[in-house]
């Protein structure tokens, strides 16, 4: 491990030098064209720390930090796990089904009054919103419907984050394909649903086009962290094209402030990022689903792990 990677690592207010790494952060492959490249912090399989009876795979789909624990979504099952940020321990929050298919895809929190976390799911032409309490337990799992339809069912909500605007619950619906298309890999520009609740449905207020700088091939997650002006600093995942983007967003007049920044991963094995969470300013938690069949071999180094990244 190189002395700056160990540093970084250290530094970590709740990490232990000792705490589980798979593998040495490698030496950044020529991936980036001229980017910045994100510091590798911590990674570890999910399997290692809430193995699952029977559970083969761990497809993890979205994160969450919140209340000192990650809250991780899967799409092969309806168990939400929880990670502690140094990544030594985790369980499952009670409920859930091991065995349902649940095409979950991104997870967020209302903390305002009465506390929820919310998820998205695809597998419907309908967007889908499920409503859990504050404690992500399986039983409190409620179905909430949206306004906005798909043309292909597996090309939905793929992130979603919650904010509080002018007394009003907000979640912003990241779509998978450009510009809430069934498509990828096309020249369309990302786009953001801007979901008002109404009563126990949620409708679209407006569609937040991403800035030119994200051209990416797909859209993985979407990561919300509020500031003291009253904006709010985005990150948003591409599977595809294996980067993140940080950027700000404006909720009073709903609108990005800059073209933001685009990071490269450390190598080209990180196929497949489905979700982000801030954990500061400058460190962000990401999962990685399964590997796809017909993936570029190395994909499998990196897949169905969590890991902790730091802005460089």
């Amino acid at each position: 491990m190189s002395r700056r990677i160990l540093l970084a690592t250290c530094s970590a207010v709740f990490l232990a030098c000792n705490a589980p790494v798979d593998e040495t952060p490698a030496e950044p492959e020529q991936v980036s064209q001229g980017l910045a490249t994100l510091h590798l912090d911590r990674e570890v399989k999910i399997s290692r720390l809430i193995p699952l009876s029977g559970i083969t795979e761990y497809a993890a789909s979205g994160v969450h930090f919140q209340n000192g624990s990650l809250y991780v979504v899967f799409d092969n099952m309806t168990k939400i796990g929880r990670i502690s940020p140094a990544l030594t321990s985790g369980s499952y929050a009670s409920g859930g089904s091991s065995t349902q298919e649940s095409q979950y895809e991104g997870i967020t929190y209302d903390g305002n009054n009465t506390q929820h976390f919310y998820v998205v799911a695809e597998g419907s032409s309908q967007g889908r919103v499920i409503r859990y309490d504050s404690a992500a337990s399986g039983d409190s799992a409620t179905d909430e419907p949206t306004d906005v339809s798909f043309s292909n069912t597996n090309k939905g909500f793929e992130g979603v984050a919650w904010l509080r605007r002018y007394d009003n619950d907000y979640l912003l619906g990241l779509c998978e394909g450009q510009a809430c298309t069934g498509t990828t890999g096309g020249t369309l520009p990302g786009a953001i649903k801007v979901l008002a609740q109404s009563g126990t449905s949620w409708v679209t207020e407006k569609t937040l086009y991403l800035p030119s700088s994200v051209n990416f091939a797909d859209f993985s997650d979407i990561a919300l962290l509020s500031q003291p002006d009253g904006t709010f600093t985005v990150a948003v995942t591409s599977q595809e094209s294996k980067r993140l983007w940080i950027g700000t967003l404006s909720a009073t007049s709903w609108s990005f402030l800059d073209s933001g920044t685009v990071y490269a991963f450390p190598s080209s094995d990180y196929c497949n990022i489905e979700g982000v969470t801030f954990l500061s300013a400058t460190q962000l938690a990401m999962v990685s689903d399964a590997m796809k069949d017909g993936a570029p071999e190395g994909c499998n180094n990196k897949d169905e792990m969590i890991h902790v990244f730091s802005l460089p």
